[in-house]
C-alpha cells in the first residue's frame, strides 16, 4: 500500500540538532515527491531550550503545517521531558521514537518545584502506544560520540522502522553537512540502522 503522508512531531532541546533532523528528512521526502509543511518552534535559549519541529508530508498539498493533537503518527523526541509533551498527541497506533537524555527545567533545579518521583523511561514505557528507546550509553562507540550525534542515529533507526532506502538518506546526509563532519555522521546512521535491525528483529 502506498505511504500517502504522515504527520511527525520532532521535540527535544537547543543544542541536539533537532533542526539538521527535519532537514535531512525533508530532502528525503521532497525526493520521494511528497508536498511538504513543517513549522519549527525554537524555544527561550539556543541550548536548552525546547525545539520541536511539526512536520507533515503527503501526496495531497499540505494546508497547514501544524498537527493537532491526537493526529501525530510519529513523535520522535530527543529528551524525555519533551517526549512526555506530546505523547497525547499521538494516534491510538502511533509510535514513539525516544532518547533516554533528561533535562532537568530550571524550576527544578533550583528546587521551586519537585521533578517527577520515578524514571520518565518508566513512564514512557507505560504508554498504550508502540515505544522504541534508543539509550546511548548502551551503544558507544569508538568511532564517534553517540551523544552529540543522536539526532542522525535516530535517523538511521527511523529509516529502518519505514523501510527506507539507506542509500539514499546517507547520500543526502553526504550532501548536507560539512565535509570533515561527513564521515562521523554516516557512521552515525549506520549506527543508528544496525540498532533498529536489530531491536526490531525482537519486537
Amino acid at each position: 500500500m502506498q505511504d500517502t503522508g504522515k504527520n511527525i512531531i520532532i521535540a527535544g532541546v537547543g543544542g541536539q540538532g533537532i533542526l539538521l533532523f527535519s532537514n535531512l528528512l525533508s530532502k528525503f521526502y521532497i525526493k520521494l515527491g511528497y508536498e511538504l509543511k513543517i513549522s519549527d518552534v525554537i524555544g527561550l535559549g539556543q541550548r536548552g531550550g525546547g525545539v520541536e519541529s511539526h512536520f507533515r508530508y503527503s501526496t495531497k498539498p499540505v494546508l497547514s503545517p501544524f498537527i493537532k493533537a491526537g493526529d501525530v503518527d510519529y513523535v520522535i523526541s530527543f529528551e524525555q521531558t519533551e517526549t512526555l509533551r506530546f505523547l497525547h498527541t499521538l494516534k491510538e497506533d502511533g509510535v514513539i521514537f525516544t532518547g533516554t537524555y533528561e533535562l532537568s527545567s530550571t524550576s527544578v533545579n533550583t528546587r521551586l518545584q519537585k521533578d517527577l518521583p520515578e524514571s520518565k523511561t518508566e513512564i514512557i514505557k507505560r504508554s498504550k502506544n508502540k515505544t522504541f528507546i534508543i539509550d546511548p550509553n548502551e551503544h558507544k562507540s569508538d568511532e564517534f560520540n553517540i551523544n552529540k550525534m543522536m539526532n542522525v542515529v535516530m535517523l538511521g533507526y527511523y529509516a529502518e522502522f519505514r523501510g527506507y532506502s539507506h542509500d539514499t538518506m546517507i547520500q543526502i546526509v553526504r550532501e548536507s553537512v560539512p565535509e570533515k563532519f561527513v564521515e562521523g555522521n554516516i557512521k552515525a546512521y549506520n549506527k543508528g540502522a544496525a540498532i533498529a535491525q536489530a531491536e526490531l528483529v525482537t519486537a
